[in-house]
């Protein structure tokens, strides 16, 4: 099984603004000098092969993610970081398409009227959500008013699914279901298995229930975990003050990974606000975290050959193979 971040941005795109950029290359030269790195040939394939210790960009598009196995693949939400994958994928040939939906935010579902199978003839695009209304808050886009075409006139086909929250369902050959999100307005995780290999997305969630107990039958859904993609907004400070926002930290993800040994956990749904250089800091908040309280996990952890769970910050494009985390 295989995952590719398409999307990682919350709330809404982002762009790099020239001075961002800048401080941001210089943050690469300097990491480059100190890997003794001064060709700058080099140092563009340093960058290119990633071994400046971390990406130039984390990206902009909002969320979307891609769970690719046997020549199959499901997107969890469709973002603008959906566009790319749709593209790529009729130009191999794909024509059915399946999308799991945790909630009815924009930023969600921004991305759709730039998903090009539902305008292409003969394409099939399921969409599967929880929300009894999922259907009529995606048309509603569709109206010749908030997008230039009204929905009766796209030409590829698409189809609704309603599911219950808890139960299983295929998505193509991937198996997947539903659980409970803290968030505003109501928003759902899920969990993808297929060939003994798991991920769980748990984005847009304050994660308000941490213990075992006040998890309840949502725990399941992060136990025997090969890779979590987790909700990452706000660093610890900012989180005290932005209560009942929706949105989470990387320390909580990270404390969550440890307890249920949970193999990889991925940071993404980062603030628009945040520039590179927060990102870096959020991540190494999160790695001082896990260097100090693995000792208390150890026993979780003691036949995986490894303290703790391999921590990611996530960005656009990043792929990740489960076989190989």
């Amino acid at each position: 099984m295989e995952v590719t971040l398409w999307g990682t941005r919350g709330s809404i795109p982002r762009t790099m603004p020239d001075s961002e950029f800048a401080a941001t290359l210089q943050s690469a030269v300097n990491q480059a000098k100190s890997l003794g790195i001064s060709d700058l040939d080099e140092f563009a394939k340093a960058a290119r092969e990633g071994r400046l210790g971390h990406p130039l960009s984390f990206g902009g598009a909002t969320m979307c993610t891609e769970v690719h196995a046997d020549g199959h693949s499901v997107f969890i939400d469709m973002g603008s970081g959906i566009r790319e994958p749709g593209t790529l994928a009729l130009q191999r040939g794909i024509k059915e398409f399946h999308i799991l939906l945790t909630h009815m935010h924009w930023d969600h579902l921004i991305g759709l009227p730039f998903f090009l199978p539902i305008h292409t003839e003969g394409a099939k695009v399921h969409i599967h959500h929880i929300h009894k209304n999922a259907p009529e808050h995606v048309k509603i886009k569709f109206n010749g008013v908030n997008f230039p075409l009204k929905w009766e006139q796209l030409k590829g086909s698409i189809i609704f699914h309603q599911h219950k929250i808890y139960e299983k369902f295929k998505a193509g050959p991937l198996t997947a279901s539903a659980f409970a999100m803290d968030h505003p307005g109501g928003s759902f995780g899920y969990r993808v298995d297929h060939g003994g290999r798991s991920v769980t997305i748990a984005v847009d969630g304050e994660f308000k229930r941490r213990t075992r107990k006040d998890l309840g039958k949502d725990l399941p859904y992060y136990q025997d975990l090969d890779l979590l993609i987790f909700d990452s907004q706000y660093d610890r400070v900012e989180l005290e003050s932005r209560f009942d926002w929706g949105h989470c930290t990387p320390t909580v993800g990270t404390e969550l990974a440890l307890r249920e040994g949970i193999r990889a956990v991925a940071f993404v749904h980062h603030d628009p606000w945040a520039a590179p250089h927060k990102l870096h800091s959020m991540f190494q908040e999160a790695t001082d975290f896990l260097a100090a309280n693995a000792p208390e996990h150890a026993e979780v952890w003691k036949d995986r050959g490894t303290p703790g769970p391999r921590l990611i910050m996530g960005y656009d494009g990043l792929v990740l193979n489960l076989d190989k985390l």
